[in-house]
């Protein structure tokens, strides 16, 4: 196994982390915890964060790591992305999409966080459906690569 696998499973574990995590306090915590009285509930969310809290942040740190590594595996540089020629492939226009979902999924984790919003969780959930479409066809679709 080289570099390359090795960050695929970690991206995939991370994946799971993440989408996960936030899931879990989105539809789990979140609606629980707007049933429970305000100084119960925040004792008790204090309790989960202690112990559940700080999953996301880490994986999404993995996330990065490991796909900066595989999109330079693929020939992807700074230089790329900073004149806007890997939006001339269709790899980097798959990529740009996903890019912009994950950086949307991202705003939300730090603005709503582990407050629920149902609008916002259906949105999010959206979100993370279509990145792991696009990112299944960033690695099946002919031509992609």
């Amino acid at each position: 196994m080289n570099w390359y696998h090795l960050c695929v499973i970690l991206h995939l574990f991370a994946v799971a982390l993440w989408l996960g995590h936030m899931f879990f306090w989105s539809i789990v915590v979140g609606p629980v915890t707007k049933r429970i009285e305000p100084p119960e509930a925040g004792q008790a969310l204090r309790q989960l964060s202690g112990r559940w809290g700080g999953l996301g942040w880490p994986a999404l740190a993995l996330l990065i790591l490991t796909g900066s590594v595989m999109v330079a595996y693929r020939g992807m540089t700074v230089q790329h992305f900073a004149s806007g020629e890997f939006l001339s492939n269709p790899f980097g226009r798959v990529l740009a999409m996903k890019l912009v979902l994950v950086a949307g999924m991202i705003v939300y984790q730090w603005r709503v966080g582990h407050r629920p919003a149902p609008r916002l969780i259906v949105a999010n959930i959206i979100a993370a459906l279509l990145i792991l479409a696009l990112s299944v066809l960033m690695v099946r679709a002919p031509g992609v690569f």
